[in-house]
């Protein structure tokens, strides 16, 4: 994506702009100034590759302020925006792309988008899946909000934003979630193939911050839907497991209807269904939401410092007294947690029933309140539901 700057010391004109450059997903604005000054203080700390500049300000004279910003960075684009026609001439001497008389509209504004396109050629010819990897993404952390704007860069990318689509998430086995840097050429390329593999039809795949996501744009119908999406991504889990083996730990399922307008809550869905249910039932590995219960959703509305703080004062006292004594009181309780009785707990953990009494009375002791009661095991279970949604986990060992 080409990075971008908006300058004009009007805050309506300056807003203007903004609303219509948005809609190129080409484009990201990271900056808009009334203030010179400011600008250019962007410009000498990150790169940036294009601005739009007012060519006359009350306090500078937007020619002059061109040569100043490619004092900092010497490959500057810039198309000059004004409401006066008489600098043309002035505005090609300082090798501007482009120079736009207001009021600004989007047919001209497509002519100077494919003038930088020519010039920026890296943008122009992104392939079309990094693209609209780069929306999907932008969309996650809420960089792109208004509904116009979204359909805007939608459409831009062929993309149909009232199509609604089912959302999965694809979290990647513990072997092969290293970072970036630590991957080996060979899985980099394996990566690629899956992304490949998976965007075709209906389905389009891309790369998260978290693993992979794929929309499913087939129909669903209502009365069906969760029944319909648990068979896509049994499908997509058989085709992972002929062509990837062990790549993938699990897949989310997010339930329909999903739109590009509430696209982060749907992706934190299909996420939160695949981190908790490997967790509570490794070997299932397909995961809808709408069997997470009531817990996970809170997810959705606890401050993070609120959910640390809900963690150490619960766990943190289990795991320090396991550190200092050897003990394995956290397992247990995990086991306690997830499982209907003590006889199940003693058999999975292949201790002894007595074993695990003992262990569930220190366990009381530390915590300061029972097991067997409702407020308890509610809390418990909260902040066991928190600590999977924020921990990466590990390999099934079931």
């Amino acid at each position: 994506m080409i990075k971008t700057i908006l300058i004009d010391d009007e805050l309506p004109a300056l807003e203007a702009l903004s609303y219509l450059l948005r809609q190129y997903p080409v484009l990201e604005i990271v900056g808009e100034y009334t203030d010179l000054e400011e600008a250019c203080q962007k410009l000498r700390h990150e790169p940036v590759q294009l601005v739009f500049l007012d060519i006359q300000m009350p306090t500078a004279n937007g020619l002059d302020a061109a040569r100043k910003m490619r004092q900092y960075q010497n490959n500057l684009t810039v198309v000059f925006v004004t409401a006066h026609n008489q600098f043309a001439l002035q505005a090609f001497e300082v090798d501007a792309i482009d120079y736009i008389v207001k009021p600004v509209i989007k047919r001209r504004l497509d002519a100077t988008i494919e003038k930088i396109m020519g010039k920026i050629p890296q943008a122009a010819h992104e392939p079309l899946p990094k693209r609209r990897g780069e929306f999907f993404n932008r969309l996650l952390k809420g960089a792109l909000t208004n509904d116009q704007e979204i359909a805007g860069q939608a459409q831009q990318l062929g993309l149909d934003a009232s199509q609604p689509f089912s959302l999965f998430f694809l979290l990647p086995a513990p072997q092969t979630a290293a970072p970036e840097s630590n991957l080996a050429p060979d899985f980099r390329h394996r990566r690629t193939a899956m992304l490949d593999a998976l965007s075709t039809g209906s389905l389009l795949a891309w790369e998260t911050p978290h693993g992979l996501g794929i929309l499913d744009f087939s129909p669903v119908s209502a009365a069906n839907a969760k029944e319909e999406e648990q068979l896509a991504a049994a499908r997509l889990k058989a085709l992972l497991d002929s062509r990837f083996p062990q790549t993938v730990a699990a897949i989310g399922i997010a339930p329909q209807p999903g739109t590009f307008s509430n696209f982060a809550a749907r992706y934190r869905e299909a996420r939160y269904a695949a981190l908790l249910g490997i967790r509570i039932s490794p070997r299932t590995e397909i995961y809808h939401f709408l069997d997470s219960g009531l817990i996970m959703p809170l997810a959705h509305y606890i401050p993070q410092p609120e959910i640390d703080t809900l963690i150490n004062n619960t766990f943190g006292k289990l795991l320090c007294y396991d550190r200092q004594n050897g003990t394995e009181l956290f397992v247990t309780l995990e086991a306690i947690l997830l499982n209907d009785s003590l006889q199940t707990v003693a058999e999975k953990l292949f201790i002894h029933y007595k074993t695990v009494l003992f262990r569930k009375q220190s366990i009381e002791k530390i915590l300061g309140f029972s097991l067997n009661s409702f407020t308890g095991r509610t809390t418990l279970g909260v902040a066991l539901t928190l600590l999977y949604l924020n921990q990466t986990p590990a390999a099934p060992t079931e």
